[in-house]
């Protein structure tokens, strides 16, 4: 995985560090830490992302991660929505490589807290947000 995450900062650093500033632009608006209810971030959040035209960039970090594995997105960059989503904890976008595995990649801004479930801030910087995984057996 490190090698689809260098390449990853490496192809897309601009990217990346523009969702890192958009999640700093929501906590810094929000007024009130912890947060309980992650609508609270989800919304401004996406919106943001979409204002700032990020969600063909973002997508197309899926795009030079199944480069890198050799393997191509089934669709063009993928099928069908829900394949761009935001979590309380960042964005996520995900698509099945032509082998049939899943490829997850997370940009993770925020995080959860289980007892009592809250949202905190990670002041994260690029390289630490991005979260890549594969899932499923070839073929």
């Amino acid at each position: 995985m490190e090698r689809l995450r260098s390449r990853l900062l490496a192809a897309h650093a601009d990217t990346i560090r523009d969702v890192v500033d958009a999640g700093t632009a929501v906590a810094t608006a929000i007024e009130e830490w912890p947060v309980m209810d992650g609508t609270v971030i989800r919304v401004p959040l996406d919106n943001l992302l979409q204002e700032r035209g990020l969600l063909a960039p973002l997508l197309a970090t899926l795009e030079t991660t199944a480069a890198t594995l050799g393997e191509e997105i089934r669709g063009a960059p993928v099928a069908a929505p829900p394949y761009y989503v935001v979590t309380s904890c960042g964005p996520l976008c995900r698509g099945t490589l032509a082998d049939g595995r899943r490829l997850m990649i997370e940009f993770e801004i925020f995080e959860v807290e289980t007892r009592p479930r809250r949202y905190r801030f990670c002041d994260p910087r690029p390289k630490e947000c991005l979260q890549i995984t594969l899932a499923g057996r070839k073929g």
